[in-house]
């Protein structure tokens, strides 16, 4: 009898706690959530962890990328067997180029890497940043195959600015990150966020965050929870990613409709058990290839906005503690 007296105490107290919590549910942070509670579980890797046929060796795979604050990267390489623990081979020698559709056009030929076998970027002096609103185009040249690639740079808002604080999931509370920000209006937008402690990236590979606006077109998004930071309770200390004295901020950015249902595949590959407990399947990218074959991996243009930066201070820390 007393336990039980004791443990409604304890539940109204956390209650009480955590009314005082911000709660901000959207259509918006839902379909996030469905995605990322796939995701939080799964072994993929961000963009090219796929699975492949065994008929379907030797095909080239790339991992390319612009935005608004970097010049563009390009790794080029060949596939391997699917029962190789090893990284993909660069290749290099090949001509990579990339171009967009302003009137005249302006492009740039990219350089390999000395130190790093089958990574191109622009040469030294050289700008080539993303512009909002253009499509651009990734030409690559190599052992006599034409690889292209287009992808539309699409427009984000600026986020207005970033929060961490205690998120409950069952009995269980966990620091998380939120974003405050205005949704930009027409629909057929999509987003992706990346969280970064420390400068390090938290939200890649198992931990991918993507959502479109289909539910939450032109609002004002408050307090979208784009991370959190799931742990064994039991080890805190070992594996909490965010920590006193930690810096968090966000870039929010824009992708592509393809690029978002690119993820989406990812995690229908690899979310259905072991790596290889069922048939093996390539995932479509958006490259075409003159020789007819398929080109693995993914072409991304993304226009970015960097939050402000929250250090997790002893209020934020001691909010945790008082909700266990």
């Amino acid at each position: 009898m007393k336990n039980n007296i004791e443990n409604k105490a304890e539940d109204r107290r956390k209650n009480k706690l955590i009314s005082k919590l911000p709660l901000f549910p959207s259509p918006f942070s839902v379909l996030l959530f469905l995605f990322l509670s796939s995701v939080l579980f799964t072994s993929c890797e961000d963009v090219i962890d796929v699975k492949l046929n065994d008929e379907n060796l030797n095909l080239f795979g790339v991992e390319a990328s612009i935005t608004t604050q970097d010049e563009p990267g390009v790794f080029l390489y060949k596939t391997l067997q699917v029962n190789q623990d090893t990284e993909y081979p660069g290749i290099s020698g090949a001509v990579v180029s990339v171009s967009d559709n302003a009137s005249p056009a302006n492009s740039v030929t990219l350089v390999e890497d000395e130190q790093k076998k089958g990574f191109y970027s622009v040469p030294q002096n050289v700008s080539f940043k993303g512009i909002a609103g253009r499509e651009y185009t990734l030409t690559i040249q190599a052992e006599g195959t034409t690889i292209t690639a287009k992808e539309q740079l699409a427009r984000v808002e600026p986020i207005d600015s970033i929060r961490v604080f205690p998120s409950m999931r069952g009995n269980k509370l966990f620091l998380a990150v939120f974003t405050y920000g205005k949704e930009t209006p027409g629909i057929g937008n999509f987003y992706k966020w990346d969280v970064f402690v420390n400068d390090s990236l938290l939200t890649n590979g198992q931990r991918l965050a993507v959502a479109s606006d289909e539910f939450v077109d032109g609002n004002y998004i408050s307090g979208l929870e784009v991370y959190t930071d799931f742990h064994n309770t039991d080890k805190a200390a070992e594996e909490r990613k965010i920590n006193l004295g930690d810096t968090i901020y966000v870039k929010h950015t824009s992708i592509s409709k393809f690029t978002y249902y690119f993820y989406f595949q990812m995690i229908n590959q690899s979310g259905t058990g072991s790596l290889f407990s069922v048939p093996p399947a390539n995932i479509k990218s958006n490259f075409t290839s003159s020789d007819g074959k398929p080109v693995l991996g993914l072409f991304t243009a993304r226009d970015v906005s960097v939050s402000n930066k929250v250090i997790v201070d002893q209020k934020i820390e001691d909010q945790l503690r008082k909700l266990k």
